[in-house]
């Protein structure tokens, strides 16, 4: 099997699945307020995808590891497909729940199993370079989803909207069915290793990956959910935001190929430090800055901190796992940022209501802060021990 030919295949249907996966960000908002549903479940509306993906992107990356990784793809990319077509068909709020959880159903077939095909492939110490470029191609979707939804909904209205976000999964479903041979269907063929998967979890390396996955969703939560809202009383329009929230995540993208290849070089564990410390300190400036031109540069550096630990958190999980248990690692861990995106969403838009903008994104802070901290106390004690 070519190394580098299933890779590039990976690579573009990441892209398209991300793509599609992030088109209706900036459109369900107004549809759901276009059939007359309260702001407060309207919240609920839009989280209810990271919480389906967090329910069952785990179940989905153990099933691929027994069933093989293409039927999921291609279930996840069908989905992808359909539910599109559904949201026009919703006429309250439990239709559009029932299509909301479909589509995020999609979501969770294809996340792991997509992740597993790539690491199963990867050479021995290269997986922090296919990461990264797993992840920026990934990356590059959700930059290139929102703005396109947008647009086209701007222009052309809900149904178009809606129905465009179907092509790019088709496209997607129609690519990999010309390179099928290039998708392994079961892990590439190594020693196996009978590691328990509670032993597994329990090793410092997936603890600190984990707990990185989480605590960095929860501070890209706070940016990309409530910077509208935050912005809004600096007399910053909704473009401006926009272009905060694109900023992050394209230096974030532009970081995730370098920081994937340092993160073979210098380890995961430095990587993963670096990164969530400059999360950290970027989410504590926000509150400090008030005009568009400094709020776009804070994003910059917490894309970049997104940069620095998102590759190397997948690439240790997939080191550390032995190859007939990647489906489950790569669900870990792609369910570790699902819950930290639906968590953040959820706790910090109380914090918002109750306390204001500035302690939300101070709280952010402090999270993303001390678990530093704790990854850098986790990993001396470590080195102490191995002594």
């Amino acid at each position: 099997m070519n190394n580098k030919f299933t890779l590039s295949t990976m690579y573009l249907i990441a892209f398209a699945g991300f793509t599609s996966f992030s088109w209706l960000f900036p459109v369900i908002p107004y549809y759901a307020s276009s059939l007359n549903i309260s702001i407060s479940d309207i919240g609920f509306v839009v989280s209810l995808y990271s919480y389906v993906n967090a329910i069952f992107i785990l179940p989905s990356g153990i099933l691929s590891d027994r069933w093989g990784r293409r039927k999921f793809l291609i279930m996840g990319l069908i989905i992808a497909t359909i539910a599109p077509f559904l949201y026009p068909l919703a006429r309250d709020i439990w239709s559009l729940y029932i299509i909301r959880i479909l589509h995020g159903l999609g979501s969770a077939l294809f996340i792991p199993t997509a992740l597993a095909t790539v690491t199963d492939v990867a050479r021995q110490g290269e997986h922090g370079r296919v990461m990264g470029w797993y992840t920026a191609a990934s990356q590059l979707g959700l930059m290139a989803g929102p703005i396109s939804g947008g647009y086209i909904l701007e222009h052309f209205g809900f149904e178009i909207a809606f129905y465009s976000c179907s092509l790019l999964p088709l496209l997607g479903l129609i690519f990999i069915s010309t390179r099928m041979h290039a998708i392994p269907q079961k892990p590439v063929h190594q020693p196996i290793d009978n590691l328990h998967p509670l032993k597994w979890l329990m090793q410092r390396g997936a603890v600190i990956s984990l707990a990185a996955l989480v605590v960095t969703a929860i501070g890209s939560s706070a940016v990309s959910t409530f910077m509208p809202l935050y912005v809004q009383g600096f007399g910053i329009s909704e473009a401006g935001a926009g272009m905060i929230i694109t900023a992050c995540y394209a230096s974030s993208a532009a970081l995730r190929i370098p920081s994937g290849n340092m993160a073979d070089k210098y380890g995961n564990g430095r990587m993963i430090i670096i990164g969530v410390a400059l999360s950290a300190i970027a989410i504590a400036l926000f509150p400090a800055f008030t005009v568009l031109p400094l709020l776009a540069i804070i994003a910059v550096v917490f894309g970049l901190g997104m940069g620095f630990s998102m590759p190397a958190a997948l690439s240790w999980l997939a080191h550390l796992s032995p190859p007939h248990k990647r489906g489950l690692s790569m669900g870990m861990g792609a369910a570790a940022f699902q819950v930290g995106l639906a968590l953040g969403a959820t706790v910090m838009g109380v914090i918002v209501q109750y306390n204001g903008f500035t302690t939300m994104y101070l709280t952010a802070a402090g999270i993303i802060g001390l678990s530093t901290a704790f990854f850098v106390l986790f990993l001396t004690l470590g080195k102490r021990r191995a002594m």
